[in-house]
């Protein structure tokens, strides 16, 4: 196993999800401090531990008791690295004297070097080429747009088809 320091946590919601709460209309999860620890196994499976403010835990709790998976992007070791995707579940929210800790479980979806690629083949087979290529791919790569999410949303549809979660709760 290796353990690596957890520098941004980030949910990929459906816009609907999130019409009706204003708190959470942003992605990104503000860190207190977290780990991730790879557990080097065939199923690229990481634990992951993100220390948050007291306002989370209502949120976070639904999602434990209800162990609903979800979409998220990480980034280890320096802000300035590119994010992985993984499907999560929460494992459990602990209730810490100034904070909470929320253990999630997940399962790598994609690499930043899996999603370029999938990104550039999808802008070919729209028939992009020679500068018009290079432009909207750099265009969509920072935009992280409708293009992405729909990438997106097909690697967590073939995570869930190979079953990773289909388990009863813990």
């Amino acid at each position: 196993m290796k353990t690596f320091k957890l520098c941004s946590l980030a949910m990929l919601f459906d816009n609907e999800e999130l019409q009706d709460d204003k708190l959470y209309q942003g992605k990104d999860i503000p860190l207190v401090d977290g780990l991730i620890i790879n557990k080097e196994e065939a199923e690229k499976n990481w634990l992951i531990e993100a220390v948050l403010t007291n306002e989370w835990k209502p949120f976070f709790d639904e999602y434990e008791a209800n162990q609903q998976q979800f979409m998220t992007e990480v980034t280890i070791t320096k802000k300035t690295n590119d994010p992985a995707t993984l499907v999560c579940k929460v494992l459990h929210v602990h209730k810490l004297k100034e904070y909470i800790s929320v253990h999630f479980e997940g399962v790598l979806v994609m690499k930043k070097d899996d999603l370029s690629d999938m990104l550039l083949k999808n802008l070919i087979n729209e028939g992009y080429s020679g500068e018009a290529l290079f432009k909207e791919f750099k265009k969509r790569k920072r935009d992280r747009g409708k293009a992405i999410q729909g990438i997106l949303n097909t690697a967590y549809e073939q995570v869930k088809q190979k079953g990773f979660y289909d388990e009863e709760p813990s």
